[in-house]
């Protein structure tokens, strides 16, 4: 009987921090300012871009990330792939296409930027070099103070 209770206790705490990625940054926009919190804004070329794939597996994807995440971001993320395009409206369409105008006008990918909860850009990280969780967060928290 123990052992079931440490195993159901170990699941749980697995799945406690999961994450909610937005799509929608109007509405991320809305949960900043009534969280205080900053904006995570993730682009992506999930079908074309190994950088993105490994950024997503080895950080995004972690218990550690996610905990520090719930804490400190409304995350978005925009994935520009073939994927996605299915289920996303004309107007979501649109609209991404005008973040990117704002937030990406180079269309580099990965790209993450942190943005305050008035959408104004606090700071910017490309290139993933395949650091730890720790060391993402480190980079994130230098750029944006979380």
């Amino acid at each position: 009987m123990k052992n079931i209770l440490i195993a159901l206790l170990v699941i749980s705490s697995v799945n406690g921090y999961s994450q909610v990625w937005n799509n929608n940054i109007d509405e991320a926009v809305k949960q900043a300012s009534k969280t205080n919190k900053q904006i995570l804004l993730f682009f992506s070329v999930s079908e074309q871009c190994d950088n993105c794939i490994s950024l997503e597996k080895n950080v995004f994807k972690t218990d550690e990330f996610n905990l520090f995440a719930n804490d400190n971001y409304i995350l978005v993320k925009l994935d520009f792939s073939n994927k996605p395009a299915g289920s996303m409206t004309p107007e979501m369409l649109e609209n991404n296409l005008l973040i990117v105008e704002k937030y990406n006008k180079d269309g580099f990918f990965p790209l993450v930027v942190l943005l305050n909860k008035d959408s104004k850009v606090i700071g910017k990280t490309g290139i993933y070099k395949q650091e730890t969780p720790s060391q993402y967060i480190n980079i994130l928290q230098s750029l944006g103070k979380a």
